[in-house]
């Protein structure tokens, strides 16, 4: 098919939409396959890719415009992911942590952005859009990177946490900035309404929220019933949010953000909603990055400028000093707070939706939204080329990068520590860790109701004082996916019946469902062996806080407790045992 514009000399085809997705998927998977093997995160490639084609087979071409629905669903179930690392349950010892760093790094870029760019020339609406989407950290490109490095820990913890609340933030601004922009416009250049700027917003914002929290709820409750296979009854949660949420004018990422973290924080069944898609993020996360590939024009850089130039060092700089003074205020550990930075600079997916946004609401001069979105997508294409490439690095320094494999240890992750733990007694001492696993952990409610009874039956009958300080009670379950527990490091030593006499201030409660009684008694063993350790154990007691005590837990130098499962991707390494 040929349009009008063929009459200008272009040559200008139509493709069937579903070749056009065929190729963008062959592509994608290709650059993503050549990027691994020159150990280039498979992101990058995918982004390199679709550039080429974009500027190749689809130059003058709209057939990548019929797949834009697809690209909003892979948008969606990023909200949606992102909105799933708001779970209290998770993130509740990293809060602090995770706010702070997001906060200062999103005030210091939003702030070093407006001015940066004011001071080259841009007018107060342009620098203002710009500021907003400078707060956004690519929530897709950095889940993506953590996944093929298989990280995990508490850098890792805090990064998702980060970029998640980046996200939302921006979207939240993004919408005032335009709103505000907007009335400036169309009321040429009168004096702005607070009040209809804000009614806008607290629209946005509850309605947003509400669809968010009522699908979540209907997905939660059809879980438990299972009435519908995990993977049709969140697919069609995200095609409800966002088809509804465009319906009413509403934000289909802040209600999919919302979705997302109503199920994070639901039921198990309801939680279990966050994984079920997991088999064609591959092919959907693949089609997203390589179709924003397409839409990025290397030309741009040239066309924007200092503009984009400047936009790019000042986000830059607002999100390193931000985020290393938040992480330093928070009392983060060096390595969180030194490498943290490095993560945040991907930016893509949301940037890019928020500029068609912006270019579809006919009260901004088209002119103005052309600049924003040129020089946005130019710095959007520098920041995915060398964004992952540095994350995939940051994970590497930090030493988080292929932890995410079942290890021995693994129950005892950082938001299933407490320290500064109170106790009058050991019974006081044993309700409270019990208390606090409940809060931590899924459990049956029959489990729930008589956990404390297990723990306090098998205290009465035998004490389980280990000596050095140490104590490690254990309970029953009838059902779970495994070996669970926390650790509690009180404040005081309380009189546990230790061989030694010393009074207990680490303790180490182990819950066990009845199935896994052979792993039961060989992380016994191990827990032993760790506690034993006059290194480790005083290390332990002298934690100041849950990711001080984690990172003790989780070094290498100690596989004898600590080691991987066997697994299938990798052989057994010289240390690690099999269960």
């Amino acid at each position: 098919m040929v349009d009008a514009a063929a009459t200008s000399g272009q040559a200008v085809y139509e493709l069937d939409p579903l070749l056009v997705l065929a190729l963008i998927l062959i592509a994608g998977l290709a650059g993503g396959g050549v990027a691994k093997r020159l150990h280039v995160p498979s992101v990058t490639g995918n982004i390199l890719a679709g550039a080429a084609m974009g500027a190749t087979l689809f130059q003058g071409s709209e057939a990548t415009h019929a797949l834009q629905p697809l690209s909003v669903f892979a948008m969606g179930l990023i909200a949606v992911a992102a909105g799933g690392h708001f779970s209290y349950r998770r993130v509740h010892n990293a809060l602090r942590r995770i706010v702070s760093i997001a906060f200062l790094e999103s005030l210091l870029s939003f702030s070093a952005v407006y001015v940066a760019v004011r001071a080259v020339g841009l007018p107060w609406p342009a620098a203002l859009l710009l500021a907003a989407l400078s707060m956004e950290s690519a929530p897709a490109s950095t889940m993506a990177v953590i996944r093929e490095a298989r990280a995990r820990g508490p850098y890792v913890k805090t990064l998702l946490g980060v970029v998640s609340l980046d996200t939302s933030v921006c979207i939240v601004l993004f919408a005032f900035a335009r709103t505000v922009v907007a009335e400036h416009f169309v009321s040429g250049g009168a004096q702005i309404s607070a009040a209809a700027v804000s009614g806008t917003m607290a629209y946005q914002l509850a309605g947003s929220a509400l669809i968010g929290i009522a699908i979540g709820y209907l997905v939660e409750l059809l879980a438990r019933r299972t009435l519908f296979p995990q993977f049709s009854l969140v697919f069609l949660a995200i095609l409800l949010a966002v088809g509804l949420s465009g319906s009413v004018r509403l934000s289909p990422l802040l209600t999919c953000l919302a979705l997302g973290a109503y199920l994070g924080n639901s039921t198990e069944p309801g939680e279990r909603q966050l994984r079920a898609l997991e088999p064609v993020e591959l092919l959907l996360f693949t089609l997203f990055f390589t179709l924003a590939g397409a839409n990025i024009h290397f030309d741009m850089l040239a066309e924007a400028g200092a503009y984009c130039l400047v936009y790019f060092a000042a986000r830059l700089t607002g999100k390193g000093v931000g985020a290393m003074l938040g992480g330093l205020l928070s009392g983060a550990s060096r390595r969180i707070w030194t490498h943290i930075p490095l993560g945040l600079m991907p930016q893509a997916g949301v940037v890019i939706g928020l500029v068609v946004i912006l270019e579809g609401d006919a009260r901004i001069p088209e002119e103005m939204s052309t600049l924003i979105g040129t020089i946005a997508l130019a710095a959007v294409a520098l920041n995915e080329i060398i964004g992952p490439v540095v994350t995939r690095f940051a994970l590497g320094r930090v030493k988080e990068a292929g932890l995410d494999r079942p290890r021995l240890m693994e129950f005892l992750q950082e938001e299933y520590i407490i320290t500064g733990l109170e106790a009058e007694d050991k019974w006081d001492a044993l309700r409270k860790l019990t208390e606090f696993f409940l809060r931590t952990h899924r459990l049956d409610t029959e489990d729930t109701a008589s956990l404390y009874e297990t723990v306090a039956e098998r205290e009465r009958s035998s004490p389980t004082g280990v000596g050095h300080g140490a104590a490690i009670p254990h309970g029953r379950i009838d059902h779970g996916p495994g070996v669970q527990g926390v650790m509690g490091i009180l404040k005081h030593g309380v009189d546990f019946g230790s061989p030694d006499g010393e009074p207990v201030r680490l303790v180490v409660l182990i819950v066990t469902p009845r199935e896994h009684e052979r792993l039961h008694l060989e992380v016994l063993a191990s827990l032993s062996r760790m506690i034993m350790d006059d290194t480790i154990r005083t290390r332990l007691l002298s934690a100041i806080d849950p990711n001080d005590a984690w990172e003790v837990i989780e070094i290498t130098e100690a596989p004898t407790y600590n080691y991987f499962l066997e697994d299938e991707d990798d052989e057994e390494q010289p240390g690690q045992k099999s269960v």
